[in-house]
């Protein structure tokens, strides 16, 4: 791609030569080709652009441009979003083969769309539909009666459950399981005393399944598991990292991010636009507002309203957790002052006895 046409993709300024074939991404310090492109748009990598052999070079707008010995110099604005738009310019997708491999089994009654590869040992079952364009790699199930939308990616080893929807554009990676029952047993054990000897635990089978919206993107080793009645939805735009666990019934809103572990209990309603960090765990029928965040780490034991900002164990607004943080730093200081106090107190009583 030659430089020109990516300046023109990013939006950005180009200054210097247009005509250049860019064919890889790198670190400054990485550039080894005429035809690699150099990325310096946070402050380590620009400070390496002194000892870079790349002939082009993106930089951020805000930040001082390099000297003479960039053949061209293409400089954007929000860098976080160039890279986005440069990553996916540069990004072919993992390689595969066009069409079905023979050795994976494809039900008689399923629906393959236009241009849709299938790897080897995968399995699509009966009924299923599968849409135009969509990647199927190695060792994919697809269950019977799925619906996988058009240009979706399923990496190597995803389980897509019977029933189960995926819009348009939907990438799931290595090893996710989408549609595995929910953890439902009966009777309610929410008691200690409700647990004896005498009770039978009884699964309550998950009839419903999963839909999720379109531009999703699924994390490896995620599981996402089938209501019991209806569906578990993922709106559109979501991105939810590797190992989160999704529990039965829960409902997540447009635009929602989750990172890396999170673990959300069943009947969990999330609104637009709520970010998870890593490590929080949300108890059973929560309900987080739109543009809620909760900082890694905590546990969510009640509803959270919109545009709030909790964190902690259990969470609660992040000012109270400062305060109470602070409180206990202060706690030594205290305990010294009161044995202070003890002491001269201790030393009076004993001067009035004498």
């Amino acid at each position: 791609m030659l430089t020109k046409d990516i300046a023109q993709a990013l939006g950005g300024r180009l200054d210097g030569d247009g005509m250049i074939d860019v064919d890889r991404l790198v670190h400054p310090e990485r550039a080894q080709h005429p035809s690699d492109l150099a990325i310096a748009m946070s402050a380590e990598a620009a400070a390496a652009l002194p000892r870079s052999k790349a002939r082009a070079v993106v930089v951020s707008a805000d930040r001082v441009r390099p000297g003479a010995a960039f053949a061209a110099v293409i400089s954007v604005g929000e860098a976080r979003t160039a890279l986005a738009k440069l990553t996916a310019l540069f990004d072919p997708g993992p390689p595969h083969d066009a069409g079905i491999h023979p050795t994976a089994v494809v039900a008689s009654d399923a629906e393959i769309g236009e241009g849709v590869s299938v790897g080897p040992h995968a399995v699509i079952g009966p009924r299923s539909r599968i849409g135009p364009h969509t990647t199927i790699m190695p060792q994919v199930t697809v269950g019977g009666a799925a619906l996988i939308g058009a240009d979706c990616l399923l990496h190597p080893g995803v389980r897509i459950g019977h029933g189960c929807t995926l819009g348009e554009r939907v990438i799931v990676h290595a090893n996710a399981v989408i549609g595995a029952d929910g953890f439902s047993f009966a009777p309610d054990l929410t008691s200690v005393e409700a647990f004896t000897t005498e009770v039978t635990v009884t699964r309550v089978h998950s009839l419903g399944n999963v839909v999720i919206g379109d531009d999703v993107e699924i994390g490896a080793c995620t599981t996402i598991d089938r209501a019991t009645l209806e569906s578990t939805c993922i709106g559109r735009g979501c991105k939810i990292d590797d190992h989160v666990h999704v529990g039965h019934n829960v409902t997540i809103g447009e635009s929602c991010i989750l990172a890396g572990m999170v673990g959300i209990s069943g009947s969990v309603v999330l609104g637009d636009r709520v970010r998870l960090g890593g490590g929080v765990g949300i108890g059973d029928h929560v309900r987080i507002g739109d543009r809620a965040v909760v900082a890694a780490g905590s546990g969510v034991a009640a509803d959270v309203p919109a545009n709030a900002f909790f964190s902690g164990y259990p969470a609660q607004p992040h000012r109270q957790t400062l305060e109470q943080l602070l409180y206990l730093r202060r706690q030594r200081r205290l305990h010294d002052k009161v044995q202070a106090m003890a002491s001269r107190l201790d030393a009076l009583e004993g001067t009035v006895k004498k």
